[in-house]
């Protein structure tokens, strides 16, 4: 069940709603079309092929009514393809110039005079394309439910709303509907035939979506968790305030230059004259503009640049470039030398580096650092090239933003505005990081950012965080030169301080990790043994019944501490020749002579791991089936049966070392309360993984959230109660979180964590990384100039 906050039901108009760089709507549009042009081709060749199917089995009342409407479909197919082609272009165009903008007259301009009356067939033939589009939605997904999330987020919209999406299925159905209603005149055949193309366009649907979803997806768009309500109100309040600081800018006159020198753009001239600092945008809107200049967008009486990029634009490309086929880890290789810049770019770097060098050192950190754009400033014009040029500004601004977050601790935010200089050096040697969310430099910004929500000031834990976090931002200004494996060193650090950091002083929290840890590790024992076991029977063509009892249940015997190890593997070699075809009387005379120890043997294990009775009984009667088959001469050949001695040289190999697996383990519920129960922890269990299942980039993305010392929401009896991931297994398998208000904290599996954040009924704090909130402050910004210049 998901939980709606009010502020969720907020409508953004088109004034208010972030614009998107309209590059890839229309990149989306030509897979769009092409798309629809073969999907109506193969939908009519689909058709005509249904027809005749129906036709050889048809009834005689309805054979002529079918043959009626073959002859038209081959009559007019060629027109009734052409018409739909023209009906979809049409209606995508519109499509896209309406997303979230409600074209519908409001209460005030109803009168008498605009009213219509609609017509039954009108009804009607809604009603016929509500009822296809039904079915092309379920078949489009879960495509078209991701691309609808993707639109949705692209315009800050906390609803996914299809309506906005301009490649819905309705379009598909109104263009066939339309152009069958304008081709084929008489009603009952146009009717027959819809009933049948729409069969036919759903059957053929399959890729469709594809395509276009891919597009989004090279832009560096994909679909995310859906964001907290009052996370994206804090987003709308942002818009709002740079659409009023724009309109104090540009609408009353002010030159930026005016504005610069009053302090309004580094809040410089407003911090020594003690005066409070003005809103970020006050300060940031006169870079924004002066790069807009630059680029002649609003030069008075400059040409326009035909192929120049808008602001909002070349925001958009620094930050969202294509995606590439996945380069070299940035801890893999060495990062490269600084790109082609000749001694501009050097000259650059070498400024760039005395100021990272020239970072306050602890001690005397007593007084605020520089502003972003303060450190700008000085830059001047240092960059030689207009790459470069843009690198530094976007870089300041995007900096710019982040000090001045208000999700963050204050303390915080200045820490992390000592990253500036260093990342953009990082920039400068390395653009793709802009883009790439697993660059070392941004995983450790936002991981700061992340570690900030779950651990905040009134806790007691807070002041060890930011002196650690100040330790290795320490670390990264005195090290960082051209090795990003720097970034990812602090990262880590910073993770093994967190991680010790939330069990310190509380006992009961600290004996829940290390149960949760040593149930996953007896859980990961069993299921590498289990794997190594099925590959070692695969050859063997044994049994599935004794398979799967070797692999389920013996392999909980041989990784259980207290058993006899070499006795239980001694065992895999002699339950294996047990199954197999027994063609001599002296094999079947060993056999009955082997099985009274082994079942002995057997049943002795299975006691000692703690396996009921009655599962025990089971697992034993299933054994004494294959047996008696065997005996009974009832067991089929098998393709590879060897004797005892290869057997038990053949499972010589499970007692050699082999490298432990690092992927999730499977923990069931009673397995985790009967371990926990034994320690005499009390938790509250999440095991239920639900009936749906995450897409393979969202699960990414939400683990990619799910780190100890992130802040989270918890839905409890139908609100929202604050929660902190503490810890998670070595392996991903088990996540605890410390909920505020409950004594016990609250353990959930990993299925059943990524099924609780798909509905909803977990929750981040942050509604995006302080990076991606950044970027969105700065796209928020480029709008706001865009509609006011």
């Amino acid at each position: 069940m998901a939980f709606r906050d009010p502020d969720q039901l907020i409508h953004l108009s088109t004034k208010n709603a972030m614009q998107i760089p309209k590059r890839v709507f229309q990149l989306a549009k030509q897979p769009a079309l092409s798309g629809f042009n073969v999907l109506a081709t193969k939908t009519l060749a689909e058709a005509e092929v249904n027809l005749e199917k129906a036709l050889k089995g048809a009834a005689r009342s309805n054979e002529r009514l079918l043959m009626n409407e073959r002859q038209g479909l081959r009559e007019h197919g060629t027109v009734l393809l052409a018409r739909m082609q023209h009906h979809f272009a049409e209606y995508l165009e519109r499509a896209m110039q309406t997303m979230y903008m409600d074209t519908r007259a409001s209460l005030e301009e109803i009168s008498a005079d605009n009213l219509t009356l609609i017509e039954d067939d009108v009804v009607t033939r809604q009603i016929e394309i509500d009822r296809m589009v039904m079915r092309l939605r379920d078949a489009g997904q879960p495509n078209l439910g991701r691309l609808n999330l993707m639109i949705a987020q692209l315009h800050g919209d906390p609803e996914v709303r299809e309506r906005e999406n301009p490649f819905r299925p309705y379009l598909l159905a109104r263009s066939l509907h339309e152009a069958l209603r304008e081709t084929i005149r008489d009603e009952a055949q146009s009717k027959g035939l819809f009933d049948i193309l729409s069969v036919a366009m759903v059957h053929c649907l399959q890729g469709y979506y594809v395509a276009i979803e891919e597009v989004f997806k090279s832009r560096g768009v994909s679909s995310k968790l859906t964001a907290r309500p009052t996370a994206l109100t804090r987003a709308q309040r942002d818009r709002l305030a740079w659409q009023k600081a724009a309109e104090q800018l540009i609408g009353h006159g002010v030159a930026a230059e005016q504005l610069i020198g009053h302090g309004m753009a580094g809040g410089r001239a407003d911090t020594q004259l003690g005066k409070p600092a003005q809103p970020k945008q006050a300060r940031m809107l006169p870079e924004l503009r002066r790069m807009m200049q630059q680029h002649g967008e609003l030069l008075p009486g400059a040409p326009a640049q035909p192929h120049a990029p808008d602001l909002q634009e070349m925001v958009w490309n620094l930050f969202n470039q294509p995606k590439t086929p996945r380069p070299p880890r940035h801890d893999e290789v060495p990062a490269p030398a600084p790109a082609s810049g000749g001694q501009a770019r050097i000259a650059l770097d070498a400024q760039l580096k005395e100021m990272q060098q020239a970072q306050p050192a602890p001690a005397v950190r007593g007084a605020r650092a520089p502003g972003p754009l303060d450190l700008r400033a000085r830059l001047a014009d240092a960059a030689g090239s207009e790459p470069d040029r843009v690198t530094v500004d976007l870089v300041s601004l995007l900096f710019e933003s982040i000090v001045h977050d208000e999700q963050l601790p204050d303390g915080v935010r200045q820490q992390l505005g000592r990253l500036h200089v260093p990342f953009l050096r990082a920039a400068m040697l390395d653009p793709s990081m802009l883009h790439d969310a697993r660059h070392p430099a941004r995983r450790l910004l936002d991981r700061i950012g992340t570690v900030a929500t779950g651990i905040t000031p009134e806790m007691a834990c807070y002041p060890a965080l930011e002196d650690e976090i100040d330790t290795v931002l320490d670390g990264v200004l005195a090290r960082f030169d051209t090795d990003m494996t720097t970034f990812a060193d602090g990262q880590r650090k910073l993770d093994q301080f967190v991680s010790t950091l939330l069990p310190r002083g509380d006992v009961g929290l600290a004996r829940c990790i290390d149960a949760i840890g040593a149930v996953e590790a007896s859980s990961a024992r069993q299921s590498d043994t289990a794997t190594t076991l099925g590959a070692l029977l695969d050859p063997l063509d044994v049994d599935p019944r004794i398979g799967n009892f070797i692999t389920d249940m013996w392999s909980r015997v041989l990784v259980h501490p207290g058993g006899d190890a070499a006795a239980s593997q001694a065992m895999l070699a002699e339950l294996v020749w047990s199954a197999q075809e027994k063609n001599t009387p002296e094999e079947r005379a060993q056999m009955v002579r082997m099985l009274p120890s082994l079942v002995k043997r057997v049943r002795e294990g299975l006691a000692a791991i703690g396996m009921g009775e009655t599962v025990s009984k089971a697992a034993l009667d299933q054994l004494v089936m294959v047996h008696m088959d065997v005996l009974g001469q009832r067991q089929p050949p098998s393709a590879n049966a060897m004797d005892l001695e290869q057997l038990r040289a053949h499972f010589a190999a499970f007692g050699e070392e082999r490298e432990a697996g690092q992927d999730a383990v499977s923990i069931g519920h009673a397995q985790l309360e009967a371990a926990l129960e034994q320690r005499g922890i009390r938790a509250e269990l999440y095991t239920d993984a639900g009936k749906s299942a995450a897409h393979a980039t969202d699960e990414r993305e939400w683990l990619g959230m799910a780190l100890p010392g992130a802040g989270f929401e918890l839905a409890v009896d139908g609100r929202y109660v604050p929660a902190r991931l503490s810890a998670v297994s070595p392996r991903g398998s088990l996540y605890l979180f410390s909920v505020k208000g409950q004594a016990a904290p609250s353990t959930f599996t990993r299925d059943a964590l990524l099924a609780a954040m798909q509905n909803e009924t977990l929750r981040t704090v942050e509604h995006a990384p302080v990076f991606e909130r950044a970027v969105e402050s700065l796209m928020a910004g480029a709008e706001a100039l865009s509609g006011h210049h």
